[in-house]
């Protein structure tokens, strides 16, 4: 009598499914892959997109390389552009209604597509004729072209149409799927490693590097605290980007304008460059809620606790944010770091909820818990000249 499910019926068919996958696996094609990623790499690079369609299993990866691209594969970091061109159902539905199902793809790549984009067509066949569709008004639209493949050693009708034909050598669907899975993963990989290669500390700036005054808007009355030039030159020296992340709802409360913000930004910059030491960026989030000023009385998705800003200044320095730290004397400092996907320093005694990774006394301490937690050495380099 076999036990439930009727699995000792055939014990052997148990790890077949496994076997077939390692076995393609051995030959995975690397070099197709890498100039895959690359492709998909490029396009990002030019501020383009990339467009992923297939059907039923290849549907599904479509949607699976688009949530690694949109979201996150490994790091935490600036979102990118993708649309799995399957998901809109009213789109999908109308276009074969009207135009038979051969066409659902091609009309959409025709609708969002633009030159330097890139198509993903997924076919374990190589032969679904919607996927060939797509790649044909792709090449029409001056896009760039990555198939999916399996099953033929040519990858098919599709094989032959696109740029980079990625063709796992499998005779059935299940395990050339499998390789499609890891194809996903490896491209994503490799595009967030080439993206996002640098590390960053975000910084809130009044009460963190500088005296916090009210509603400061004066830039001969700014005073860095103290050990923040000292800190600086440390993490610039660990690799970290440097980058300010200031509220200023002054604006939006009608106490100043934007120019002022400038001024104080810029005044601050030739402070810290007189250092060695100016900041890589400066972003500031001139809204509120509650302001009288147009267009900054309005909620916004830069303002503290929101993550805006460091998103923001991610994908402008191509920062993996899971590398980074934010470090703030509030709590609105603490939440934005940690719904970046950054970790967080409180300095000073201020609440926050939920705390932060670490809480310092002053900037330094702050400075030294992240060169230890990064396996630098805080005390290297002390003996540094500093500049007037």
């Amino acid at each position: 009598m076999s036990d439930s499910f009727g699995i000792a019926a055939a014990p052997e068919r148990i790890g077949e499914w496994a076997r077939k996958a390692a076995g393609m696996l051995a030959g995975f094609p690397v070099e197709a892959a890498g100039k895959a990623a690359a492709l998909v790499t490029a396009c990002y690079e030019r501020g383009g997109k990339v467009l992923a369609c297939g059907n039923g299993g290849s549907a599904m990866e479509a949607q699976h390389l688009v949530a690694e691209l949109v979201g996150k594969f490994e790091l935490d970091r600036a979102s990118l552009s993708a649309h799995a061109l399957h998901a809109n159902p009213a789109t999908l539905t109308a276009v074969a209604n009207d135009y038979g199902y051969d066409a659902v793809f091609a009309y959409q790549v025709d609708a969002l597509g633009n030159p330097g984009d890139v198509l993903v067509a997924i076919s374990t066949s190589g032969e679904s004729e919607n996927t060939i569709r797509a790649a044909l008004a792709a090449k029409e639209k001056g896009m760039s072209t990555v198939g999916y493949l399996g099953g033929k050693r040519d990858g098919g009708r599709l094989g032959a149409l696109v740029d980079v034909p990625v063709i796992l050598q499998a005779s059935d669907t299940a395990t050339i799927q499998v390789g499609h899975l890891v194809l996903t993963h490896t491209i994503c990989g490799l595009v967030e490693e080439t993206l996002f290669p640098n590390k960053a500390v975000f910084l809130d700036r009044d009460g963190t590097l500088i005296a916090n005054r009210h509603y400061g808007s004066n830039p001969d009355e700014i005073e860095l605290l103290g050990g923040v030039v000292e800190g600086l030159l440390k993490l610039r020296r660990a690799g970290y980007k440097l980058i300010l992340v200031s509220n200023q709802s002054g604006v939006a409360r009608g106490y100043f304008d934007e120019a002022v913000v400038a001024r104080m930004h810029d005044r601050l910059q030739r402070m810290l460059n007189g250092h060695g030491v100016a900041l890589d960026s400066l972003e500031y989030c001139p809204h509120h809620p509650e302001g009288v000023t147009s267009p900054y009385a309005v909620e916004c998705a830069c303002r503290k606790p929101a993550p805006g800003m460091l998103r923001r200044a991610a994908g402008k320095h191509g920062v993996n944010l899971s590398a980074s730290w934010m470090v703030g004397d509030i709590k609105a400092d603490v939440e934005a770091g940690r719904r970046a996907g950054t970790r967080t320093v409180l300095v000073g005694p201020g609440p926050a909820q939920p705390p932060p990774d670490f809480r310092a006394e002053d900037f330094a301490g702050a400075v030294r818990h992240i060169l230890e937690a990064s396996g630098a050495s805080p005390d290297a380099e002390d003996a540094v000249s500093l500049r007037s």
